[in-house]
């Protein structure tokens, strides 16, 4: 026959193992999320934000769809580009769930694309199985930095994209028409006088972009849910073990929590530990720019 001391303590040591397999479980979900989000992105989920970095010459495929000489083709122009003291980026996605003119924004402002003091970045993002406006795929975002709304308005960023992205893209041939867009931006950039000409002939034109509502973050909904999963079973698991081993319940909770903190960080370590190595060894490729959101999307 056990003794009474011997039966608490075997209760004890279940309590804490379940508790163990719950923080654990609750880990692996967090990573889990993470491991499993498709980096093209879905019509059901956001892709992942990449990083620019000084090999990619800020012109990112997550797809593996586009082909290279094209990508060559547009590193080259961004090189040249940023030689005279602009940044002007393409990141290329399959699809996503929220809105693609603010997710396109958040992908400008994490890599401040542009320059800090002059905020003089651009970036086109396309989403490459998500129908257009006009029902031809790809989509196109296009977010202009928020220091030069005066050589790059949105109406004038919009005549170029209504006059060389979208009738390309129509007969097929949108990696032309992107160019032709990148081309008349760059233009434009470099010679502020083409967009006060352009105002001048246009009087009646009127920004028609629309503030995009912010979307759920279904991931950090999720991640909020087994936090308070497993809030609720520590303090169900102390109060029994409390209850069982006639101690404080204050005490017991603490006590409990620190453990099973520790055996967080021990497997967090484990799992996390490798993450690093296979990341690239050259820096940013930002220059410390950001957007209010400007731009448009055809």
């Amino acid at each position: 026959m056990l003794r009474p001391n011997t039966m608490h303590n075997r209760r004890y040591t279940f309590a804490v193992a379940l508790v163990a397999l719950v923080l654990v479980a609750l880990l692996a979900a967090c990573t889990g999320v993470q491991n499993t989000q498709e980096p093209a992105g879905t019509a059901k989920q956001d892709p992942p934000i990449p990083q620019l970095t000084q090999a990619t010459h800020g012109i990112v495929d997550t797809t593996g769809t586009v082909p290279q000489s094209f990508l060559e083709q547009l590193r080259s122009r961004s090189d040249d580009v940023q030689a005279h003291g602009f940044q002007i980026a393409v990141v290329f996605f399959n699809d996503l769930a929220s809105d693609p003119h603010q997710f396109a924004t958040q992908v400008f402002n994490n890599n401040g694309i542009g320059y800090k003091d002059k905020n003089n970045g651009v970036l086109f993002v396309l989403y490459l199985q998500k129908p257009g406006t006009d029902g031809h795929i790809p989509w196109l975002t296009y977010i202009t930095g928020g220091g030069i709304s005066g050589s790059l308005p949105d109406t004038l960023m919009d005549d170029y994209a209504q006059t060389t992205f979208v009738p390309a893209r129509a007969q097929g041939n949108w990696q032309d028409g992107l160019v032709a867009f990148y081309s008349q931006v760059y233009a434009a950039e470099q010679d502020p006088p083409i967009a006060q000409e352009w105002q001048s002939q246009h009087p009646q034109s009127t920004t028609g972009v629309n503030s995009p509502d912010n979307s759920n973050n279904l991931k950090t909904i999720g991640i909020v849910i087994l936090v308070c999963f497993a809030f609720v079973a520590w303090l169900l698991i102390s109060a029994v073990v409390a209850a069982r081993r006639r101690e404080n319940f204050f005490y017991t909770a603490l006590r409990l929590l620190g453990r099973f903190l520790f055996l967080l960080v021990i497997v967090s370590r484990f799992t996390g530990g490798g993450s690093g190595s296979g990341r690239r060894s050259s820096g940013p490729w930002g220059g410390g720019g950001s957007s209010p959101s400007s731009g448009g999307d055809v």
